[in-house]
């Protein structure tokens, strides 16, 4: 499923990456933050004020924008491992208001969102301690393109609960997957 969904946001990003390639004025750290706005500010706040359907919106614009400055900066061959650093911390602090946001809208819920909080915070952290011991990380079914989908259509369908409980299993068994997959000795299956 991850892959999927990478496809077809890149049939998104990628024209409008190359349209944007000669605008300066659009930078891929500009689009990072926008990416921010629109789904770690102002869709948490959407969804503290009711407005879930509109979160849901917010949260969508936000993960294509997400994809974008990736696509931008390298298109202009201006990529960096500053601006790799901020698109992951701002992900994480997006990723955690978002589900914060929804366990305060559904309180019946918390426990589910304080798993899907940690869960998400995983996923990536198992990632980047994996591989900052040299080994390879394995592909999940939880990443974070993944996650958006579930949080985006969750709250259109203004089905936040459901959302909080569907996020906290998908992202804390892909950790696990990625934990164990990590954890086992070099050339075992």
């Amino acid at each position: 499923m991850e892959g999927l969904i990478e496809r077809i946001n890149k049939k998104l990003t990628v024209p409008l990456a190359r349209r944007m390639k000669d605008v300066q004025v659009i930078t891929p750290n500009r689009l990072t933050f926008l990416s921010f706005l629109a789904g770690g500010v102002l869709a948490p706040i959407f969804v503290l004020k009711g407005w879930l359907f509109l979160a849901g919106v917010l949260v969508w614009v936000g993960a294509i924008l997400d994809s974008l400055d990736g696509d931008l900066a390298r298109l202009r061959g201006i990529t960096s491992k500053e601006g790799a650093i901020l698109d992951a911390v701002l992900d994480r602090y997006a990723d955690l208001f978002i589900l914060g946001a929804l366990s305060l809208y559904s309180p019946e819920c918390l426990s589910w969102g304080v798993l899907a909080m940690v869960g998400s915070a995983l996923v990536p952290y198992i990632r980047a301690k994996t591989e900052a011991h040299g080994k390879p990380s394995v592909p999940t079914f939880g990443s974070r393109d993944v996650r958006n989908v579930v949080v985006c259509v969750g709250l259109l369908l203004h089905k936040p609960c459901l959302t909080l409980v569907v996020v906290a299993i998908l992202s804390n068994l892909s950790a696990l997957h990625r934990l164990f997959y990590a954890l086992r000795k070099e050339g075992s299956p």
